[in-house]
């Protein structure tokens, strides 16, 4: 009976030390954050080695980025809402549009086609 017990607590420790091998080197690092930046700006969502990977960027102004980011960039699809009332769904490219999107105001499609570096490209 004691030998029995021996192997199940040195197994389970071994399972631990596995589990805990698993996260440490394979674990992906990333979790939900709240990050405040001393201009009044305030980021939810998710992070990985300190670094923005996708939620939602509240500016001091009123205005909110929702989508992924890259190097402290907007990066791919996303959503930008000015506190002014328009609003740009689409991609981005290192924090301007960039390719296929749609400029709103008031819920209605301004201009809806490919950007360039943020300018729209007209047909």
């Amino acid at each position: 009976m004691q030998k029995r017990k021996k192997w199940i607590l040195l197994g389970s420790a071994f399972l631990i030390i596995g589990c805990i091998w698993l996260t440490f080197f394979y674990g992906s690092g990333q979790k939900s954050s709240v990050v405040k930046f001393q201009d009044g700006t305030v980021y939810r969502g998710t992070t990985e080695d300190g670094k923005l990977v996708s939620g939602v960027l509240y500016l001091k102004n009123g205005d909110t980025y929702t989508g992924s980011f890259k190097d402290g960039h907007f990066e791919g699809r996303g959503v930008y809402k000015s506190h002014e009332g328009w609003s740009f769904k689409g991609n981005f490219h290192r924090g301007v549009a960039q390719d296929q999107g749609k400029l709103l105001k008031d819920g209605k499609v301004i201009q809806a086609g490919k950007y360039d570096k943020g300018a729209y490209q007209e047909k």
